[in-house]
């Protein structure tokens, strides 16, 4: 695969990403519908190579993309396709997905954010703690879902790297397993990590205040 093509490796994704993503799919699939995983990872090669979609030379280069790279992949007539070039596909914690299915003979992938099934796909994503582009009040990108303003390295979520979506997600699963009684307002406290730790030790585990693969894993179970 080269650098500016499309990757939909699901293994491409950090770690703790592809548990969420995985729980999500399989949620979708026990509604009846079949996603479709457009894209996972991406390299910055292709998202510089997207942002040249739809745009002159001089447009890219002006984004800081070089000249060599702006003239062999500018395509101003060509529909724009991303309008950043800091995408969190770049940081493995990202995914467009859209449902697909049979129109008319053919299986094809429903690029609509209106339709039933997209509206279904959206719901069970931000279960997981995904932010959706669909509900973005400007350049609303329907088919992305993302876990944003977290290490794309990092083996835990903790009260020093987590988002309000993944908060709510793990403070709602709390309330669930042990009956934590946490108010669900997206902030990690001393009570989050604190049932967070009591959690761990049901299980037998340190009491670190961190949600890893294993812990996330036994949470979402």
């Amino acid at each position: 695969m080269g650098s500016t093509d499309q990757c939909r490796d699901i293994e491409e994704l950090n770690p703790l990403c592809q548990i969420l993503l995985n729980k999500a799919l399989e949620e979708i699939k026990s509604n009846g519908i079949n996603p479709l995983v457009v894209e996972t990872y991406r390299s910055q090669e292709r998202q510089n190579y997207l942002y040249c979609q739809g745009r002159t030379i001089n447009q890219a280069t002006l984004k800081g993309i070089s000249t060599s790279f702006a003239r062999a992949y500018s395509n101003p007539k060509s529909c724009q396709i991303t309008w950043t070039l800091n995408s969190i596909h770049t940081k493995r914690n990202a995914v467009d997905l859209v449902p697909q299915r049979n129109v008319k003979g053919k299986m094809t992938a429903i690029w609509n954010s209106n339709d039933k099934e997209t509206k279904k796909i959206i719901s069970i994503m931000t279960k997981y703690g995904f932010e959706a582009g669909a509900k973005w009040r400007t350049s609303p990108d329907s088919p992305h879902f993302q876990i944003k303003g977290v290490s794309s390295t990092a083996k835990s979520y903790s009260a020093t790297n987590t988002n309000t979506y993944i908060t709510k997600m793990i403070q709602k699963a709390l309330n669930s397993k042990i009956k934590a009684n946490l108010v669900v307002d997206g902030k990690w406290g001393s009570a989050t990590t604190k049932a967070v730790n009591k959690f761990r030790a049901k299980q037998g585990w340190k009491e670190d205040g961190k949600v890893g693969v294993k812990t996330l894993n036994e949470l979402l179970t």
